[in-house]
């Protein structure tokens, strides 16, 4: 039987950091949001569009387009490209094991 957090939020890989500051980015990374990045710690964990949609009570079209509008702002074309380039910029942190 799984334990229930008291926690009224739902679990978060452990790489997402919601209160990462991007204050001093470039101004296309700026424009991120915190469920943009909250989707690619997802994307990093090996999830699909799919099963985020199911963690985060979205639809995996929805999560897409949160993906999609993220490869922009980071300018690259693929997941794998954004979750290096987030990495690179401190806004993911490596995933846990």
């Amino acid at each position: 039987m799984a334990s229930q957090s008291n926690s009224p939020h739902r679990d978060e890989p452990r790489s997402f950091h919601p209160h990462t500051c991007i204050e001093n980015y470039p101004t296309s990374t700026r424009l991120i949001t915190p469920r943009q990045l909250e989707c690619l710690a997802w994307v990093q964990e090996g999830k699909s569009a799919t099963d985020i949609g199911g963690i985060l009570g979205l639809s995996g079209r929805t999560v897409e387009g949160h993906l999609i509008k993220l490869c922009g702002h980071l300018g690259v074309k693929t997941r794998v490209q954004a979750v290096v380039r987030a990495r690179e910029l401190g806004l993911i942190g490596q995933s846990q094991p």
